[in-house]
């Protein structure tokens, strides 16, 4: 079977690396990483799963992924200079370092790096920390399958709306 664009489970095993050669998951030196998703439902980077449709349970592959379709461009735009009297008393800001934020109101954490810290401002960098960087995938199918009803209950109950936002039923995707 071949992976198509929506509703096929895949199970990969995978490294990936900077063109630096810094690799990021999977040393193949220490075991591969596994990744197991369903196509069409936004659980990978747009173009890794771009990539794998129409690959083979057992194919092995390099792909190269380009910033605008894993983590986007930097944006310098995200780099802010922000007062520390604007930060909760006792928040650890160390140059060089991440820190995350939480917003209890509106429920969400964000992550933010210390690029520099002066006396009484810091500079913080709000980019993904892959920004503006290209992927280096070297992978192998080792898993290629209809996803079954049960699995796509998990990702959207009743109806499935994948990432297309085409409204996908159960029987779209071989599943009665």
């Amino acid at each position: 079977m071949q992976v198509s664009e929506i509703g096929t489970y895949v199970r990969i095993k995978y490294t990936v690396r900077l063109e630096s050669g810094e690799i990021l998951k999977g040393d193949p030196k220490e075991g591969l990483e596994c990744m197991d998703f369903i196509t069409g439902f936004d659980q990978v980077l747009p173009g890794l799963e771009k990539r794998l449709i129409g690959l083979n349970q057992g194919d092995e592959i390099t792909l190269t992924i380009p910033p605008e379709e894993a983590f986007g461009a930097y944006d310098p735009s995200l780099v802010k200079e922000k007062k520390i009297s604007e930060f909760p008393e006792g928040k650890i800001l160390e140059s060089g370092k991440w820190v995350l934020a939480k917003n209890d109101k509106h429920k969400i954490t964000c992550g933010y790096f210390v690029k520099e810290k002066g006396l009484n401002s810091v500079i913080l960098d709000y980019n993904h920390p892959f920004a503006g960087k290209t992927l280096i995938y070297y992978l192998k199918a080792v898993e290629v399958r209809p996803s079954t009803q049960a699995e796509l209950e998990i990702l959207k109950p009743c109806d499935f709306e994948p990432a297309s936002k085409k409204k996908v039923l159960s029987t779209d995707v071989g599943i009665e």
